[in-house]
């Protein structure tokens, strides 16, 4: 169990009007021992974020005074950070999409399976604790010591943190790259907590999950009657994150058009929202992210170039796993600590066997992939420690030894399958099926094609 000294009680806020569903929801949160406070409606709600912002807010679309869909508008621009659920009957399935388009973890649909809630509640806290390991080791002012580890043990990712520390005075842009799954994120977190910013926001957008037509939208914000359907003024990520850090994770998917309003950002520090005409000042640090080769996109004008040399002020190129093997025993303590809480559970590490298995791995999916298959042995595990055998996916997935491969194909054969499992769990929704994969709408596009991967 956790010590509550060191890691606070997760805490649900829970917007349901029918008062059968809610306590009984209410009931099974309390059984996985996580802290609930409820709410009626939308005016209960508010009342209860002015009391505290929770961890996690499950909200029905349909309210008494009101619909989810304004909360979901609330929370995203009074509190940015805290990830909603969304509940919803037949009828209102096209405004849960719509919310999950606009940020939402993801919808379920009445009647559910309470199982099926309580994963996707698990889920959505066990990637809070993917970032609160950095929270912990920086909470003192957002101060750290150079060699900490936080980031890891290796001498790549010590580097890396000495560059965190030195950057604690500076402002500057930065453009962090690498393969998808290394930990990008985490990386402009620590920035951000060991910086003058610490207190303010930190606002994380993931470019290649917002559909194309609304990225200026969604990045800059909109007058109402702006468009069609702009009924009302909608406040964008950057004006959210004021005072703070915004993180631009894929930052290759924003569209060529939107680039050059992105510029004006860096070099003016003022927004214009959609459909309106006055600038908006803004005090806030701009990260970045890609797993993109932007100087290749230049050169195909994919990317503009004033916009590249303007973002990458300071570069943090983080390593692939492989190539940083002393992180694995480090990550893996962490990560088997962070699903044991999560899942109410005393694995407190693994085996020896199992520890040589993971130092034989590549990790292709790198520390996201080592998270996830930890996830899974987590669950599985019997005892205190996960074993050896705990970490296997599918007996299918075995090769046969009488026929070799060569590496190149076991890589794609281990990818088409990665990416057909990611399709089939997200009802074959690409951009869902993308933000799982840690890859961009247009990357998964290609590779369904290169794989004839096909519904």
């Amino acid at each position: 169990m956790a010590d509550p000294g060191e890691h606070p009680a997760h805490r649900i806020l829970l917007v349901e009007d029918d008062e059968l569903m809610r306590l009984s929801l209410e009931d099974r949160l309390a059984i996985e021992q996580l802290e609930t406070v409820s709410a009626p409606d939308i005016a209960g709600a508010r009342e209860a974020l002015t009391r505290g912002s929770p961890d996690l807010v499950v909200t029905d679309i349909r309210l008494p005074d009101g619909s989810g869909a304004d909360l979901f508008e609330e929370v995203r621009r009074d509190h940015p950070g805290i990830p909603v659920i969304v509940i919803t009957a037949y009828g209102s399935i096209p405004d849960a999409v719509a919310l999950t388009k606009a940020g939402a973890v993801d919808y379920l649909i009445k009647p559910f399976d309470i199982d099926l809630f309580m994963d996707l509640v698990q889920r959505t806290i066990s990637e809070l604790e993917h970032t609160r390991h950095v929270e912990l080791m920086t909470r003192n002012g957002g101060i750290f010591r150079a060699g900490d580890g936080v980031l890891g043990k290796s001498p790549e990712m010590r580097r890396i943190e000495e560059l965190v520390a030195r950057l604690r005075h500076a402002d500057s842009s930065v453009l962090l790259t690498g393969e998808s799954g290394v930990g990008k994120e985490v990386v402009a977190r620590l920035i951000h907590q060991n910086s003058r910013r610490t207190r303010g926001p930190f606002v994380a957008v993931n470019c290649a999950a917002i559909p194309l037509n609304l990225v200026e939208s969604e990045l800059f914000g909109h007058e109402r009657g702006s468009f069609t359907g702009a009924d009302r003024r909608r406040i964008g990520r950057f004006e959210q994150a004021r005072g703070g850090t915004i993180f631009l994770d894929e930052v290759a998917e924003i569209p060529i058009e939107v680039q050059l309003k992105l510029l004006r950002v860096l070099q003016e520090r003022c927004i214009e929202r959609v459909g309106g005409d006055e600038s908006i000042m803004l005090d806030v640090r701009v990260l970045a992210a890609t797993q993109v080769d932007l100087l290749l996109a230049m050169r195909e004008n994919r990317f503009r170039p004033d916009l590249y040399w303007r973002m990458n002020v300071i570069n943090i190129q983080i390593p692939p796993l492989r190539e940083r093997r002393e992180d694995i025993p480090y990550l893996t303590h962490l990560f088997v600590r962070e699903h044991s809480e999560a899942m109410n559970k005393d694995v407190v590490g693994v085996s020896g066997a199992a520890m040589a298995r993971l130092m034989e791995m590549s990790f292709p999916g790198n520390a996201r992939e080592l998270r996830n298959l930890l996830e899974r042995a987590v669950a599985l595990c019997a005892g205190t420690e996960v074993q050896e055998h705990d970490l296997y996916l599918m007996e299918e997935d075995a090769v046969d030894e009488g026929e070799p491969l060569q590496l190149r194909e076991v890589v794609q054969d281990a990818e088409r399958n990665a990416i057909s499992a990611a399709l089939m769990r997200n009802d074959w929704t690409i951009h869902k099926a993308a933000g799982e994969l840690g890859i961009s709408r247009k990357s998964l596009w290609q590779k369904m094609k290169r794989y004839r991967i096909a519904r």
